[in-house]
């Protein structure tokens, strides 16, 4: 007879997450799994930071919510933690969950606008597994990123997506009402141009 063994995940806590050495990589837990990736190219950053800083203005003259980078970590509903690129959570949702701009903690769930910029070694099947944690866990759209196609895939499930390409823009729709942003302005050669 042939002793089944069961193995265990790894449970990470908090505090084991936000005492990891920066070694250079971002970390995230993935089914019990701690997972590094390495630090993003100058054509990512500068992606992100331009959408970010969008976002960011937006938001501080229409007072919706918070608006965070690659640094934030949410706990999904099944104890994976990510960190999407940058991420929007209304006020509303905030001050149901007594969620304080001084915690000091993870979030609990998922943001409710996730933005991913996808890098070259990204397959389908990651951002479809980073979806279903998103979607699981409280966001609403997601919008994937892709720097070589000059594209934006808006989904808002894991069945409900859509392309949007060069000459189309971003829209906030109900989360961010009003906000738009040009989809080439985030392919831009320079800000100076």
């Amino acid at each position: 007879m042939i002793a089944a063994t069961e193995t265990s995940k790894k449970v990470w806590t908090e505090e084991e997450l936000q005492s990891l050495p920066e070694d250079g990589f971002n970390h995230e837990v993935v089914n019990g799994e701690l997972v590094r990736s390495p630090k993003n190219n100058f054509q990512h950053e500068r992606i992100c930071s331009r959408l970010l800083f969008a976002l960011e203005m937006f938001n501080r003259q229409h007072r919706l919510g918070v608006v965070l980078g690659s640094s934030a970590g949410y706990w999904m509903f099944n104890r994976n933690c990510r960190a999407p690129d940058v991420s929007f959570i209304p006020k509303a949702r905030l001050e149901k969950l007594r969620f304080s701009p001084t915690a000091r903690n993870f979030f609990p769930g998922a943001p409710d606008l996730a933005v991913e910029i996808l890098s070259p070694n990204n397959t389908r099947a990651e951002m479809d597994e980073r979806l279903r944690d998103f979607f699981a866990s409280g966001t609403q759209i997601a919008w994937l990123i892709n720097p070589d196609t000059e594209s934006v895939e808006v989904c808002r499930s894991l069945t409900q997506r859509r392309l949007v390409g060069p000459g189309g823009e971003l829209d906030g729709e109900h989360l961010l009402p009003g906000f738009r942003y040009p989809i080439n302005d985030l392919f831009k050669e320079w800000d100076w141009e």
